[in-house]
């Protein structure tokens, strides 16, 4: 029966038919003999740039053109470092607040409601970067809108700022026995707070252009954008959108995308500079009357300091060959690999990791980069193609491992979409193996798993770059070349900050990273009161420490609200970091359940949405006098441009499910066997 049922489940994902119904926004198709009926969504972005720190506005419309009520479910993604503040929903003219609560209060608040046969809806976040909309009781021909707001601050990488804003989830794959509880109830309890909770996926929900028609999405999102300075504006553009831009001023542009609406299967990117070629720290401040004040300080690497020393390499190359780097992301990263090898010093020695089921490697030990073995480097790299499943592990293990010859220092250079499920145990693994190594995170995709590969560049002492592969060949080219250059040492180590006598307290993150060329470094945290003063940012060099003095004024002025919020979440994210490190590496030993205790303060207190606390809001009026009468429906998300369909098993990835190369290949042999067996039924 489990055969026949997996045999069904692939056919249904290769052929499904589709009839649109004459009814605005709803699709119906045939999956595996089973009418699915699919409501319609928009989705409209709104956001607020104000030098560095953006304001964002998300509205959600959900609506139900069918006659029966549905209980709709939505995943979505947010950016990583987005402080989730506040939250609405509108029924007609009926607009309802949502209050954040405790997850498991805010979910039997939800449950209540929709048994009460009353509008709700549930924001639930499952990781930084992965969030959950649930609908309950939306009616025929009465649509709910949800607004999210946001904020967040935008980072500077290599001298633009970069903002970007996250519009469709990829598929997850969940190595064997991830996310699973443990069975006894002992070990169940003692483990509550354990890494299987952390790593816990949603189901994933239909794919349109890989399980459905595409047509269930469409074209359903637009985007607009006012951007203001202090300073000229110049470079205003997105690499992943065409934008219709007006100047309104020199320091003020409002944008929005070309195409009015888009398909939402690629992350939105927004770059911009300002006219100015001063490289400082500079300081935000807001005063919170009755609390405290916060501020937020960037640091960018001085001018001044000497140039590098030459030191010798090994370079490992760690590369995601699994089904979802499959076609384009995979091209995409042979290309790199061309860029990266010939750009090998003659005094480096290079190995090359691919990973999926497993992981295998070119050579046993670490090669010259003589001009001969680079060719072969090429030639096998050019090989390489996707499939199978994502076992990280494997793969970082084997590039971090062992010792390296001399006085060489390893850089672990790591391509990858990042799409797993099992984020917490690969952070581990790298912190705990990485030792003097440093670890650069390429990712690799439209669409990515940008939580995981920040935080590979972060763990691995690293940094983390990200390009498009469906960009055009020489772009691809040029964007590699340039990421190449930058794998050199740290411009400065070991940053440190003296505040003086600053009444600031409360810093996050609480360890500085080592700053590259064309990085910079955010800090946020609290002061106790109005101050003047000096801080002093100081860092190693290569061949001399630097120094950077700098003059701030803590006020009392209520200038930035939205601080207020940011603090809290990169507490938030400082804090959620600790799960990764031993419970003696904590501040004060701090065990899981206390780590937890913190999060979920800092969500209730500042009214943010954490893995423990959640948004959300129930209408006053019943809408549904029969809510037993609404059925379950999976809002569709899309196939991520450029990502093969390998990517997406069936029926769904959200759980401990190979992927599709798997599933495939099972098929193939189940067919094989069932061939044989027929054949010999013949013969007797």
């Amino acid at each position: 029966m489990k055969i026949i049922w997996l045999v069904g489940m692939l056919l249904a994902a290769g052929h499904v038919a589709a009839d649109e119904n004459k009814l605005a926004g709803a699709v119906e198709a045939d999956v595996n003999g089973k009418r699915v009926v699919f409501s319609a969504l928009s989705l409209d972005y709104a956001l607020e740039i104000r030098g560095d720190v953006a304001n964002v506005t998300v509205t959600q419309t959900f609506s139900n053109p069918l006659s029966a009520p549905v209980n709709a479910r939505y995943l979505f993604p947010l950016n990583r470092r987005a402080a989730v503040h506040a939250m609405s929903m509108r029924i007609g003219n009926e607009i309802t607040t949502a209050v954040i609560q405790e997850k498991q209060q805010a979910e039997a608040t939800f449950a209540k409601a929709q048994q009460a046969g009353k509008s709700a809806s549930l924001l639930t976040q499952h990781r930084p970067n992965m969030f959950t909309q649930r609908i309950a009781n939306l009616m025929p021909g009465l649509p709910i809108t949800v607004t999210i707001e946001y904020s967040q601050l935008v980072p500077k990488v290599d001298g633009d700022y970069e903002l970007v804003v996250p519009m469709v989830v990829g598929p997850r794959f969940q190595p064997p026995g991830v996310g699973v509880p443990p069975l006894s109830n002992e070990a169940t309890e003692q483990a509550d707070n354990g890494r299987w909770q952390l790593e816990a996926l949603p189901a994933y929900p239909p794919t349109a252009g890989v399980h459905i028609p595409r047509t269930v999405v469409q074209e359903r999102v637009s985007l607009s954008a006012e951007l203001e300075g202090q300073l000229p504006l110049s470079g205003v553009h997105s690499p992943t959108h065409p934008l219709a831009l007006k100047h309104v001023s020199s320091t003020q542009v409002d944008l929005q995308l070309a195409a009015g609406r888009v398909f939402d299967n690629q992350d939105f990117v927004l770059r911009y500079a300002f006219e100015t070629t001063t490289t400082d720290a500079g300081v935000l401040t807001h005063w919170q009357a009755d609390e405290a004040g916060y501020f937020s300080l960037l640091i960018e690497p001085p001018g001044n300091v000497p140039a590098a020393d030459v030191l010798k390499r090994e370079m490992v190359f760690l590369l995601d060959c699994s089904g979802s780097m499959s076609g384009i992301p995979m091209q995409a990263s042979k290309r790199f690999m061309t860029e990266a090898l010939k750009g090998l010093r003659p005094d480096d020695t290079f190995r090359i990791i691919r990973f999926s089921d497993s992981a295998t490697e070119f050579s046993r030990t670490p090669l010259p980069a003589t001009p001969a073995n680079i060719a072969r480097g090429v030639q096998y790299a050019a090989n390489l193609y996707g499939s199978g499943g994502t076992m990280m592990t494997e793969g970082i293990q084997q590039a971090l491992q062992g010792t390296v010859a001399g006085d060489r220092v390893r850089n672990v250079v790591f391509l990858t979409d990042g799409y797993i499920g099992n984020e917490v145990s690969v952070l581990s693994l790298v912190e705990q193996l990485r030792g003097r190594a440093r670890l650069f995170a390429f990712g690799v995709g439209s669409g990515v798993n940008r939580y995981l590969l920040d935080e590979l560049g972060r763990v691995g002492r690293g940094f983390t770059r990200y390009f498009d592969p469906t960009q055009d060949d020489e772009t691809v080219q040029a964007v590699a070349a340039e990421l190449v250059a930058r794998l050199q040492t740290p411009v400065l180590t070991d940053l440190e900050i003296d505040w003086g006598d600053l009444p600031v307290v409360d810093v996050t993150p609480r360890e500085l990273p080592d700053l590259y060329r064309g990085q910079t470094v955010r800090v946020t945290g609290r002061y106790t009161g109005p101050a003047q003063g000096e801080y002093r940012v100081r860092g190693k060099g290569a061949q001399a420490h630097a120094e950077l003095r700098r003059r701030v004024s803590f006020t009392e002025q209520t200038e930035r609200p939205v601080l207020r919020q940011i603090w809290a979440r990169e507490t938030v994210a400082d804090l959620n970091q600790l799960f990764i490190s031993p419970r003696e590496r904590r501040p004060d030993n701090m065990s899981e359940q206390q780590l937890q205790s913190r999060i979920t303060d800092l969500g209730l207190t500042f009214g943010l949405v954490t893995r423990w606390t959640s948004f959300v809001a129930v209408s006053r009026r019943v809408y549904n006098d029969d809510p037993g009468s609404a059925t379950d429906q999976d809002i569709p998300v899309p196939q991520v441009k450029g990502v093969s369909q390998l990517a997406y098993s069936a029926p769904v990835v959200g759980h401990a499910a190979p992927e599709p190369g798997i599933w495939l290949s099972l098929l193939a042999g189940l067919s094989v066997i069932g061939w044989l067996s027929w054949r010999r039924r013949l013969r007797n």
